[in-house]
């Protein structure tokens, strides 16, 4: 996460910046061909805009490295500690990665001033004191689709050819809101994957509240016992299953996952204990004599899928071949589900129950009950779900406080994207609005003449930046979490329609305040002679 968030919103950033400052010579174009009247070198007249874009751009690089270095850490450190025993952090200066930063906002402010000023310098300075002549028109590609372009009105035909006149602008705003919603939608969409995992997790697939692993080797008494406890009123069902750790050496770092194998006694009374169902078609997967279920983690780290053959090692350092029959549903943990006769078919062995999935009448008695297992003298151990549901939770819950955070940020990116490439759009074309309001314009038709086309840039940043954070967010799942762990690779319509009013609300905003501008603006003042 720390390697994308940053690199895409300082993208973002740079983008914003390099416009801005090729605006800011552009404003100065009068004043430059003024110097150059005057008899200044190309040298001293280029000195004022380094001087300003290097100022400035240090001063922001140092600004915002107090805040990366010192300041936002704590407060994604604080987010992330909440629900967790860590308790203080190191900060971390990097020398490197500041100037880094700092030679790569010079490039997208000096090098863009001086970029876009090399163009002005070599114009004769007559030409640089007459404002510079607005763009031409020409036929566009839409005019060739007569069946498209006569159902146009009048403003439409305008605001499309003025869509294609302003090709950079138009391709900046696409970007700049493209980007803000990919960051959005990756944020609300790993949201999404992390909230409600060990709900679906410990309800709708692992129902069982505890699993006590049997002595086998116990005397009779103690066994009775624990038949006693299991038939316990607050029991409210068991199941008897065989259950084994196996490995395998995975992921990349190659390190050995654990596997639990669990052998079902009773396939049928199975199912009100463990869902062994297909997650995207949620079908139950039913268990053959040859074959074996894994979970989908576990699949991806071994690259296997129906039909592949695995082979893993049990507890006394034996291999064994199995054939996959399925992949299941599970995002905590690497699982194998296989039937009794696949049992006794892969392991050439007896199958023989040492375990049992309890579910119980009430959680409150889980403690109590599980002493009473151990006292049985029947019992090896017990694991409870609820501590591994209470870990997940304020593991997620750690995560969706630092996701809310970052789509804070991409929000806040978003309205200095909108607004910037707004205003900026409205001061370069202030002669034509002032033209056409003194043509008989009304104010309101001024400010739709000009914004139709950030609303349409808009939503084709949207939806491109839809594209971007399906990606995003596919390899922030993938790389996130550890390697005996899933996130759920869904993505809601709500995460999309966010995603896009966030741009949408922000994009009004701003339009009210430069209808408000437009409104106000001295039409005789804009279109009075430079001379």
């Amino acid at each position: 996460m720390t390697n994308v968030f940053p690199v895409l919103l300082f993208a973002i950033a740079a983008l914003v910046s390099l416009t801005t400052m090729t605006r800011f010579v552009e404003e100065e174009r009068i004043k430059i061909g003024t110097l150059k009247a005057l008899g200044y070198s190309n040298l001293d007249t280029a000195k004022k805009f380094a001087l300003f874009s290097l100022l400035s751009s240090s001063l922001g690089v140092a600004i915002g490295a107090a805040g990366g270095f010192f300041v936002l850490p704590k407060i994604i450190f604080k987010a992330y500690a909440a629900n967790s025993t860590l308790s203080s952090f190191q900060e971390k200066f990097s020398w490197p990665l500041l100037l880094l930063t700092w030679l790569i906002a010079i490039l997208c402010t000096t090098g863009a001033a001086l970029w876009a000023l090399h163009r002005d310098l070599q114009a004769q300075p007559a030409a640089l004191l007459l404002p510079k002549p607005p763009k031409g028109g020409s036929r566009i590609l839409l005019e060739h689709w007569h069946w498209l372009w006569n159902h146009f009105s009048f403003n439409y035909k305008v605001t499309m050819r003025n869509l294609f006149r302003y090709k950079s602008r138009a391709l900046m705003t696409i970007f700049g809101v493209a980007g803000c919603t990919g960051l959005l939608v990756m944020g609300f969409g790993i949201r999404d994957s992390l909230s409600g995992i060990s709900n679906i997790e410990y309800s709708r697939i692992i129902k069982y509240d505890l699993v006590a692993v049997q002595n086998n080797a116990a005397a009779a008494q103690s066994k009775q016992r624990l038949q006693t406890v299991l038939n316990d009123k607050n029991v409210k069902g068991h199941t008897g299953v065989y259950y084994q750790q196996l490995t395998k050496k995975a992921s990349d770092d190659h390190a050995v996952q654990q596997i639990s194998m669990i052998v079902p006694q009773n396939q049928k009374s199975f199912t009100d204990y463990f869902a062994v169902k297909n997650r995207q078609t949620q079908k139950t997967l039913n268990l053959d004599d040859h074959g074996v279920v894994i979970s989908e983690k576990l699949a991806r780290l071994l690259n296997a899928k129906a039909g592949s053959t695995i082979r893993l090692k049990d507890d006394a350092g034996n291999w064994h071949s199995m054939k996959v029959s399925g992949i299941m549903e599970m995002y905590i943990g690497h699982y194998i589900v296989m039937s009794p006769q696949a049992y006794q078919y892969i392991f050439s062995q007896r199958y023989q129950v040492n375990a049992q999935l309890i579910t119980l009448k009430k959680a409150s008695r889980l403690q109590s009950l599980s002493r009473q297992l151990m006292q049985t003298g029947g019992v090896w151990g017990i694991n409870q779900n609820v501590n591994n549901q209470r870990t997940i939770d304020n593991t997620m819950g750690s995560l969706n406080r630092v996701m809310i955070i970052l789509i804070g940020m991409a929000a806040l990116l978003a309205l200095v994207v909108i607004y910037n490439l707004s205003n900026i759009n409205v001061e370069e074309r202030m002669r034509e609005l002032s033209t056409i309001k003194a043509l008989g314009f009304y104010d309101q038709e001024v400010t739709l003449y000009i914004y139709r086309e950030t609303v349409i840039l808009s939503l084709i940043g949207i939806l491109f930046g839809y594209l971007v954070g399906i990606g995003l967010h596919r390899f922030i799942i993938l790389s996130l979490p550890p390697a005996n762990a899933m996130f759920d690779p869904t993505m809601t319509l709500a995460n999309f329609i966010a995603s896009a009013l966030i741009p949408a609300v922000i994009t009004a905003g701003v339009a009210m305040m430069m209808h408000s501008k437009i409104r106000n603006v001295d039409m005789l003042d804009a279109l009075s002679s430079v001379d």
